[in-house]
């Protein structure tokens, strides 16, 4: 191992800005590094430069989650909870750091990793968020689905051509709804809202996440027999993000592990389905409970008929 080797490596770890936080010290070490290339001052050298790469070791995580029910809100106890904030603190407990967590708006935790005031955050990804933090492991996948009354059911996009569907303003959730124009897309503020007009026959569907929807019709105490099978559309990931400027190799790996023992451990589905109350949420399960119940209807109309007088025969 010569100079070159220990120069190459800081570099390294300079361009993609994982380490050393502060600009200064980066330039401060590659100038050392010119200047002096004797052995022991090499070995010296690379030990502070180790340290640099593990900032975080002993000091406080910054945790922020978005305040979005149900990932993030405050009690009526006045407290933070929500799931994606009780899922933060076991990944943190479990990698044994200490921490903090507030409940920040969705928007400003883009500002918050950028500029490192939050060390990392649990949400979805976009297209600013590649630049400015690392997209360290998935928490959760959640699917894109419609829903509708029981009693209309829809089975495909092209069934809603013309129909009334309900967006939350702003929201992308699935590229080929986005583009077909034969939807009538009606805005409204949240999910709530949303459900509110569908039950009250103001609008023909709603499109959404399976957790955010079934979450917010649990809470406007709407049972899961008054909603229809959901259209599985497309899937989007919860993602652990961490701030590129924080990154933090020795952290960063502690985190991944942790998330991977809690799932392991079926922690992260216990804190979701906490929160989801008889809505079943996977959308696996309901497709497996759909199947079992065709098969049933099936056999029941097939047994009927077994038992029924054939006019043919008589």
């Amino acid at each position: 191992m010569n100079f070159y080797f220990y120069k190459a490596l800081y570099l390294h770890l300079f361009k993609y800005g994982v380490g050393v936080t502060n600009t200064n010290k980066k330039f401060e070490i590659v100038k050392e590094l010119r200047m002096r290339q004797g052995t022991k001052s090499i070995r010296v050298l690379f030990i502070t430069l180790l340290v640099c790469v593990f900032p975080l070791t002993g000091q406080t995580l910054k945790i922020e989650t978005i305040n979005v029910a149900p990932f993030g809100f405050i009690g009526k106890d006045g407290k933070p909870t929500g799931m994606m904030f009780e899922i933060s603190n076991r990944i943190a407990q479990e990698a044994d750091l200490k921490y903090t967590n507030e409940i920040i708006p969705y928007a400003r935790t883009i500002f918050d990793l950028k500029i490192g005031t939050a060390d990392f955050v649990l949400r979805f990804s976009n297209d600013e968020l590649p630049a400015i933090a690392v997209p360290l492991v998935s928490i959760i996948t959640m699917t894109t689905i419609i829903l509708s009354k029981a009693d209309a059911p829809y089975a495909s996009l092209n069934d809603l051509d013309k129909k009334l569907v309900g967006v939350v303003r702003g929201g992308k959730f699935d590229e080929d709804f986005d583009n077909k124009t034969a939807i009538n897309k009606v805005q409204v503020n949240d999910y709530a809202q949303m459900l509110k007009l569908l039950m009250r026959g103001r609008i023909d569907a709603c499109i959404g996440t399976n957790v955010g929807l079934y979450y917010n019709a649990k809470q406007l105490g709407i049972n899961p027999e008054m909603l229809s099978l959901p259209m599985q559309l497309s899937s989007k990931e919860f993602i652990l993000h961490f701030s590129r400027k924080n990154a933090d190799i020795q952290t960063m790996n502690k985190l991944k592990e942790s998330v991977e023992k809690l799932k392991v451990k079926g922690e992260i589905r216990q804190i979701v389905n906490k929160y989801m109350g008889d809505f079943k949420w996977d959308i696996a399960e309901l497709k497996n409970q759909a199947t079992v119940l065709q098969v049933r209807v099936y056999s029941e109309n097939i047994l009927a008929q077994s038992h029924s007088p054939n006019p043919l025969i008589n």
